[in-house]
């Protein structure tokens, strides 16, 4: 038997990450072709009013081996930038993930570097808790 606080899982959700009464999965998943020193917004979510979200992890891959960008913000605030060649992944949850208030948005971009056309796709996983 479980010994601690009755309120155990809703004083850690953000870190277990595990869906409760009041909180489901969220996956978002995008696509595009960039061309030659451009970028492309892939996922753009605006966290809808009653709801708070996290966000655990996201995987994004290429389809060339080149130094390209992926960079992550919370409204106009860089969260990560990262260079990765073919495919790049991050656990936010095993870290602690990033927390989203009612009305901000979530911006994932990929910045092609190479001299040819590249396609990405990218995956955000995450929680949305409803608050009560």
């Amino acid at each position: 038997m479980a010994h601690g606080r009755r309120d155990y899982t809703w004083g850690v959700l953000q870190d277990s990450i595990l869906p409760g009464r009041y909180s489901v999965n969220w996956f978002e998943a995008g696509t595009a072709d960039v061309g030659t020193g451009d970028f492309a917004t892939i996922i753009h979510y605006l966290v809808p009013s009653g709801y708070r979200f996290f966000l655990t992890g996201v995987f994004v891959t290429a389809s060339l081996p080149h130094m390209n960008n992926l960079l992550i913000a919370k409204n106009e605030i860089t969260l990560i930038t990262k260079f990765f060649n073919l495919n790049y992944d991050v656990n936010l949850g095993s870290i602690g993930s990033y927390m989203f208030d009612p009305g901000d948005y979530l911006n994932i971009l990929v910045f092609n570097n190479d001299e040819l056309d590249v396609s990405f796709f990218v995956q955000a996983f995450g929680v949305i808790e409803l608050l009560v």
